[in-house]
């Protein structure tokens, strides 16, 4: 009886106990840094349970949790902090700043680590950075100003148009300096990048030493940007809605000012008065006076006309979570611009994306990354012509009207009843060929991968990962019956004409790593991976060109009268690699890293189909040591790396004798079109770096300083051969020639205060650069139209006449010959290096300020270059005498008059001398500009509880607001007309010169975000 009374009263106070510990209360708490200041956005959560909260901004929380459960409080950049729940229903934490932790998740080649361990130069982007530039169409545009040493030039401001990108200067002249892009593991090519939708983005990281891109081989040779989207995370379902409206509109006209009717009319009165022939046949010397005051009446502002302001959206809806074995992120995304051209469509995409992990077994975590993205662009003409309308916007005389006029200045009417465009003295009516000469582009990305991460045992671990991307492209131009351009070109018997182009881009990347990780005496660190890699391209084309259409709408070659033209193509490169990468460290102190890597690439012959690529590296953590301890620093690290890295983006088969088919006398014909070359191998790059990191004062300034010098060797370039061998270029692919590119970056993060009501934030970066050419074929000059390739100078330097101003006893232009001595006579043998002038930027970078008070919150985000020249053919057409029959530069009145002019234009009797290309239209591309403004104001979290939402947050964005610089026109120079020359063809230099590019845009956006 006293064994079962003991075993009942047992069972009695478990149960009491087990029911106390049960019993839920609300524990409340503030949550601090080391500073006592409140942390806002703290994850406070129920050890082992999904059940979590987050501080709100005075950093406050309340959370229902059982006495004796432990609560975890984890905040990037501060250790992580677990308590056990007592009886107190009070818990206030302060959290210790860790150092260690402050990059948690530094992506860098093949796999992630801290930034203690890091013995490379990584720049990362945050996703709250990225946050304040969305909605862009184009994801590598965020870059810009944000990283150090890397260079970003917008291409454009057409909606959806990728930026350039260059990673501490030009790595090669012939294959390429676009980085390597990698989205979560699969590399993806940058055409691609405008389909990736920036809200899914977690982060970017900017690979820039020899340490993380010798570990991508030949594909890292010109940098490497990691892009990692967003995944769940263990917790209740996270609901995030996003959307925005706005308008945007051309820039303003930079330093000058275009003639309006009166003052038109008054110049070609003036000039034909000078005896300019072209002027005088013009209406300002043949008009009556009633002629001209109608004339004057019409004054068209041209710019109005042909452009309009954008309509810019932006919707996202995401929705994460998970729980301890499974993970989720899925995103909806559609983004709209119009464009500022009138008459079309402009730039629409729709986007989705799932990411998913889950942990199968304790050994077993499978993942699955995939986005689909549609896009569908309309273009205009963009060709230095009279089909392009920013060629038409400034050379469209103002006295001319939209509209055709009779005598009496009435419009003039088709039988309809619809007005008819006024061909102009262009002849050629752009308003009206913008909804004839329909150009449609539709793009459909599908990017995805896969990965199985197996824990073999607590040493050994493997890592599986498939990803492909596969890129439909079509592309419809049409010229429709009765249009603008069939016309002029086309066939009356056959009305209308139309091509449609098929792409197919499907890359698809196989990668093994194999890892052993161990730790001796708590001290020794050691990991070692062997990866195998494989990936290969194919790309397809197809395209068919038809005329004779029934009716414009009806845009099927299906029902063409007949088909005039078709051909297809496929092409396929493949690269095979193995890799062994080495990391140790003792004790987080010194850290050594060392990689081999060997990559196989059918592009070269058998000979010389595999390169080595190496790196070395090491870091010392001298915060880490007992001496600094008590010191003002949280973080003092040096580091240096030294390797090298290839470049294989050359065109297939350049080691072979190449033919292409054609007919003569009704049969196939070959003709020899290149020579190969059996002994072309990989470009090679020796990369040095030597940098330092730092923080002080509780981290309330860091910044980090590199050194670097890129040699690019064995430069894959064209060495002249004899015309009797038969290549149509008489040349051979070789590999002769070494380009140097060195500089030094500098971050630097202040936060000026940081307080419970305030905290002020300051920093940016600047890359000072330079660089030379050190060898070239057989020591020979490159002449590329107006820049050159000469040893011992810079990249691209430019090559031009030199232009010496203006003789002020009689106007004529004056020039200096080859020998330096003045002349009045102009050859195009004049040409000379133009000493430390090229599109290379010799300082660049970019600033921020970001003030938050409460909830409210202000930031703005500035970039700057400084040291690149433009060749400024804009300018050139806006005062060339030859152009009087077309609108001009006000400026182009202040030609010389009379003896003694100084600081004038030459005088209009000196055409043929004055409107060469020389130095004259050679200007600094020097520029500051504010590139983002934002201002939100996030509601306080207990008035949200109210509304029964987490977060409310509403904000407006302007983007390029302001633009500091003494560049006529737009100084932010990335391509001009695509007829003349495009990024793709060989000598095509970003930023050379501005001619009739689509303008950047200055916009204004209002929108909200919601949280559930």
């Amino acid at each position: 009886m006293k064994h079962k009374l003991h075993a009942i009263l047992t069972l009695l106070l478990a149960f009491v106990v087990q029911f106390t510990f049960a019993q839920e209360k609300t524990v409340t708490g503030t949550v601090t840094d080391d500073q006592g200041l409140p942390l806002p956005g703290v994850n406070v959560i129920v050890q082992g349970t999904n059940n979590g909260v987050q501080t709100d901004f005075d950093g406050k929380y309340d959370i229902s949790v059982a006495a004796g459960r432990k609560l975890v409080f984890s905040y990037v950049g501060f250790a992580t902090q677990t308590v056990t729940v007592g009886a107190s229903n009070v818990i206030d934490i302060a959290l210790d700043v860790d150092a260690a932790a402050l990059d948690e998740v530094l992506v860098v080649g093949y796999g992630a680590t801290s930034r203690e361990l890091s013995t490379s130069a990584v720049s990362t982007v945050s996703s709250e950075e990225i946050e304040t530039f969305v909605p862009s169409t184009s994801v590598d545009n965020i870059l810009q100003g944000k990283a150090a040493g890397v260079q970003v030039t917008a291409a454009n401001g057409r909606p959806g148009q990728t930026a350039f990108v260059q990673i501490r200067g030009i790595g090669s002249v012939n294959a390429g300096s676009t980085p390597l892009y990698v989205v979560d593991g699969t590399p993806v090519d940058q055409s691609f990048i405008n389909n990736l939708n920036p809200s899914d983005i977690q982060s970017f990281s900017v690979l820039k030493d020899a340490a993380t891109v010798s570990k991508y081989g030949s594909r890292g040779a010109n940098g490497v940007v990691v892009i990692t989207t967003k995944q769940g995370r263990s917790g209740e379902a996270r609901i995030v809605f996003r959307s925005s409206l706005g308008s945007g509109s051309k820039i303003d006209d930079l330093n000058f000012e275009m003639m309006d009717a009166a003052q038109k009319l008054e110049y070609e009165r003036q000039l034909a008065e000078l005896g300019v022939t072209d002027a005088q046949s013009l209406p300002g010397f043949t008009a009556n006076p009633d002629q001209l005051e109608l004339l004057r009446s019409y004054d068209t502002d041209w710019q109005q006309e042909l452009l309009r302001n954008s309509y810019i959206q932006s919707n996202s809806l995401s929705i994460s979570g998970g729980d301890e074995k499974l993970s989720y992120f899925l995103s909806l995304g559609y983004d709209k611009n119009s464009g500022i051209i009138d008459r079309i469509d402009g730039f629409e995409r729709i986007s989705t994306r799932l990411n998913t992990t889950y942990q199968a077994k304790d050994w077993l975590e499978i993942g699955a990354n995939i986005s689909l993205a549609r896009s569908t662009t309309d273009l205009p003409r963009d060709r230095n012509n009279v089909q392009n309308p920013f060629v038409a916007m400034y050379s469209y005389n103002p006295y001319e009207p939209l509209y055709s006029r009779d005598a009496q200045g009435d419009i003039v009417r088709e039988d309809d009843g619809s007005p008819v465009f006024n061909p102009t003295t262009q002849g050629f009516p752009i308003a009206r060929a913008l909804q004839t000469e329909p150009e449609d582009n539709r793009n459909f990305l599908i990017l995805g991968s896969l990965h199985a991460d197996i824990q073999l045992s607590d040493k050994f671990s493997n890592r599986f990962t498939v990803g492909a991307t596969s890129n439909r492209y079509n592309r419809t131009t049409r010229s429709i019956a009765g249009g603008v351009l069939n016309s002029i070109v086309g066939n009356a018997d056959f009305p209308g004409s139309q091509t449609d182009n098929y792409e197919l881009d499907f890359q698809y990347n196989v990668n093994n790593l194999f890892t052993y990780a161990d730790s001796f005496d708590d001290v020794h660190n050691l990991s070692a991976s062997f990866l195998l890699e494989y990936n290969e391209n194919i790309y397809t084309d197809l395209f068919a060109s038809s005329r004779g259409f029934p009716s414009p709408n009806i845009p099927y070659q299906e029902v063409a009268a007949e088909a005039t033209s078709a051909g297809s193509e496929e092409e396929r490169n493949i690269l095979f690699s193995q890799g062994l990468f080495v990391d140790y460290n003792f004790d987080s102190k010194y850290i050594l890293s060392g990689s081999i890597r060997r990559d196989g690439s059918s592009r070269f012959g058998p000979d010389n189909k595999y390169g080595y690529f190496y790196s070395g590296s090491a870091a010392w953590n001298i915060a880490n040591e007992d001496f600094m301890e008590g010191s003002v620093f949280g973080d003092l690290k040096l580091r240096a790396s030294y390797g090298t890295a290839g470049n294989q983006n050359i065109g297939d088969f350049n080691f072979l004798n190449l033919l292409q088919f054609n007919t003569y006398n009704g049969s196939t014909t070959a003709i020899p079109i290149g020579v190969g070359n059996p002994n072309i191998q990989w470009e090679s790059q020796a990369i040095l770096d030597i940098g330092v990191e730092y923080s002080i004062f509780n981290n309330r300034i860091s910044g980090v300083v590199d050194y670097f010098k890129k040699s690019s060797q064995d430069l894959l370039l064209n060495r002249p051969i004899s015309q009797t061998v038969g290549d149509e270029n008489n040349s051979i692919l070789s590999n002769i020639g070494e380009i140097q590119n060195s500089g030094v970056e500098v971050s630097l993060n202040v936060n000026v205060i940081r307080n419970a009501n305030i905290t002020w934030t300051v920093g940016g970066n600047a890359a000072f650069l330079d660089n030379e050419v050190k060898e070239l074929v057989n020591g020979e000059d490159i002449i590329n139209g107006t820049t050159i390739l000469r040893e011992g100078e810079e990249i691209n330097t430019f090559y031009l006449p030199r232009y010496a101003g203006v003789n002020p006893a009689n106007g004529q232009p004056l020039f200096l010959d080859s020998d330096g001595n003045l002349t009045s006579e102009y050859s195009d043998s004049y040409q000379t290096i133009i000493d430390g002038k090229s599109p290379q930027a010799d300082f660049e970078g970019g600033f921020f300020t970001s003030i938050k008070y409460k909830g409210f919150g202000l930031r703005g985000d500035f970039v700057f270059k400084k040291g690149n020249y433009v060749l400024n053919y804009q300018k050139s057409d806006g005062v060339a005498i030859s152009n009087v029959n077309q609108n001009l530069y006000v400026e182009a009145f202040n030609y010389w008059k009379e003896p003694g002019d100084q600081n004038v234009l030459p005088s209009p009797l000196y055409q043929a001398n004055a409107d060469q290309t020389t130095t004259r239209f050679l200007e600094s591309g020097d520029y500051m500009r504010l590139r983002n403004l934002t201002i939100d104001y996030n509601i306080p979290s207990g008035f949200a509880e109210r509304m029964g939402i987490d977060t409310f947050r509403i904000f407006a964005t302007g983007q390029n607001l302001l633009t500091f610089t003494n560049f006529t026109g737009d100084p932010e120079i990335g391509i001009g007309s695509e007829e003349t020359i495009a990024p793709e063809d060989e000598g095509f230099v970003a930023g050379e010169f501005s001619l009739y590019s689509y303008p950047q845009t200055k916009s204004y956006t209002v929108g909200f975000e919601i949280g559930f």
